[in-house]
Order: C-alpha cells, then sequence, then structure tokens
C-alpha cells in the first residue's frame, strides 16, 4: 500500500554463504543500522519477531500471522496495532485483541511482529483534492 513505510532487513542465509534482503513493515521505533532478532530465543524489543506465544499478556504487536506461517495478515496498516490478551497453553492457543476491536483465538505458534505500524497519524491532515491522493 502507500500508507505504511517499509523497512528492509538483511539475514545471513543458514544454507549458503550470501545473504538475504526482506522487506518488513516497519514498526514505530526502529531505525537505520537497527539489529533485528527473529525466532523463539529473541528477546520482547521493538521491531523484533517472535512466536505469540512467547510473549507476555498485553503485548502490542503488528503484521501478525493468521495461520502459522503465512507471513504476517493482521494489523498490517499505518498506526495499527494488536493486543495479546491471553494464553492457554493445554491448546497452544493465543487470543489477541484485534485492531477492529474483534477477539480472536489463534495458534501460540504465530509470529508477529513487537510494537506498532510505523506512520501513524497519515489521516490527520487532509488530503484536500483527489490529485494528491
Amino acid at each position: 500500500g502507500r500508507g505504511a513505510p517499509l523497512a528492509k532487513v538483511v539475514f545471513r542465509d543458514p544454507y549458503r554463504f550470501k545473504k538475504r534482503t526482506e522487506l518488513f513493515i516497519a514498526a514505530e521505533g526502529i531505525h537505520t543500522g537497527q539489529f533485528v532478532y527473529c525466532g523463539k530465543k529473541a528477546q520482547l524489543n521493538i521491531g523484533n519477531v517472535l512466536p505469540v506465544g512467547t510473549m507476555p499478556e498485553g503485548t502490542i504487536i503488528c503484521c501478525l500471522e493468521e495461520k502459522p506461517g503465512d507471513r504476517g495478515k493482521l494489523a498490517r496498516a499505518s498506526g495499527n496495532y494488536a493486543t495479546v490478551i491471553s494464553h492457554n497453553p493445554e491448546t497452544k492457543k493465543t487470543r489477541v485483541k484485534l485492531p477492529s476491536g474483534s477477539k480472536k483465538v489463534i495458534s501460540s505458534a504465530n509470529r508477529a511482529v513487537v510494537g506498532i505500524v510505523a506512520g501513524g497519524g497519515r489521516i490527520d491532515k487532509p488530503i484536500l483534492k483527489a490529485g494528491r491522493a
């Protein structure tokens, strides 16, 4: 889309001797040169990607997967975020509050980016005419 800024992240390829670049939706507060960590053992810092099952309740997240491995489908528009409400360790499910206000039960293995999507406040200033859209 046109709203949320993107972040180009460079990873070392685990199988070949080269680097891979990925485009992420930028979280509010990440900057150029910042290290972004992904995986189960990543720390709970803004911009890091980790499974929702490892996050504490009340964590604000964005770019959330609907099904495990679908690479982030929920809470991706600028300024949007979802909130982790509760965990159920027996069924390995997590309850999440989405930007629409609805609550959804998803798998705890689903990954999400910690933080709010950057570019919030975009609709505060009117565009005035269609040519500027």
